[in-house]
């Protein structure tokens, strides 16, 4: 398909969303009501990964679109090298926790200097965070599944060293969606939370009724909107709603 009949297509695509807009807003005007406003399927829950890690990938257990339930390994880093260094930094802060019971037990007998002892206090101290710095890392190398979902983006494989700082990995809990709504600013005079509406998916041409959980606190200034969202009411993840989809949202409050 050329560019141009490509353009030509969207163009026509767009008049003819515009009229349906045009004429729901007409016939929402004469029955005194708010005129429908758009809106995108957001999931409740989701989560960008990244790393600090200097290790490669050793298994990733899900792809893209796999389900996956709360803690579930979803990516494990190979880490023996720290692992290694776990193992050294324990010896080390057990060589220590000796010495230091060795200078208690001469310190009772005053055959310690005071500022030996408390030396071998600090040094305990030292290998022990040490210690506790390499298990923190440890526990890096599993990625875990912190909710029930799916696997919305994967960008890296097997063997690969992800990029430090840079998301390698989104999870989404697809089964917990809401609807997130750009409604105009003078609807605050009516519009509160757990106002019904009814969702029309456009992907689906299905529609689904919800309610209003949460109303953002701040007003956009330039268009004088705000951000509302809303829940389902009904299982619209089990019909085959996703995250991503838009619509239009019908409000029945009349404006008065």
């Amino acid at each position: 398909m050329s560019k141009q009949k490509l353009q030509q297509l969207t163009s026509i695509s767009l008049a003819v969303s515009s009229i349906m807009m045009a004429g729901l807003a007409a016939h929402a005007g004469q029955q005194n009501l708010p005129a429908p406003v758009r809106g995108v399927v957001r999931p409740q829950s989701q989560a960008t990964i990244s790393t600090d890690l200097s290790a490669r990938v050793s298994s990733t257990n899900y792809k893209e679109g796999d389900r996956f339930k709360k803690g579930d390994v979803l990516i494990e880093f190979d880490c023996r090298r720290t692992q290694a260094e776990l193992d050294a930094a324990d010896a080390q802060s057990l060589e220590m926790k000796l010495a230091l019971d060795n200078n208690v037990v001469l310190d009772k007998y005053k055959a310690v200097g005071r500022a030996d002892l408390e030396i071998s206090r600090a040094r305990v101290k030292r290998a022990e965070a040490e210690a506790n710095g390499l298990r923190a890392r440890l526990d890096q190398c599993k990625v875990i599944a912190p909710f029930n979902g799916r696997i919305a983006e994967l960008a890296i494989q097997a063997h690969e060293m992800p990029a430090m700082g840079k998301p390698f990995l989104t999870i989404i809990e697809d089964q917990a969606l809401e609807v997130e709504l750009i409604v105009p600013s003078d609807w605050l005079k009516w519009l509160k939370t757990d106002a019904t509406f009814n969702f029309n998916v456009d992907e689906t041409a299905s529609s689904f009724p919800a309610h209003v959980t949460r109303i953002s606190a701040a007003v956009d200034p330039v268009s004088q909107t705000i951000k509302v969202m809303g829940l389902f009411d009904s299982d619209a993840a089990g019909a085959g709603i996703l995250s991503g989809m838009s619509g239009s949202a019908e409000f029945q409050e009349p404006r008065g």
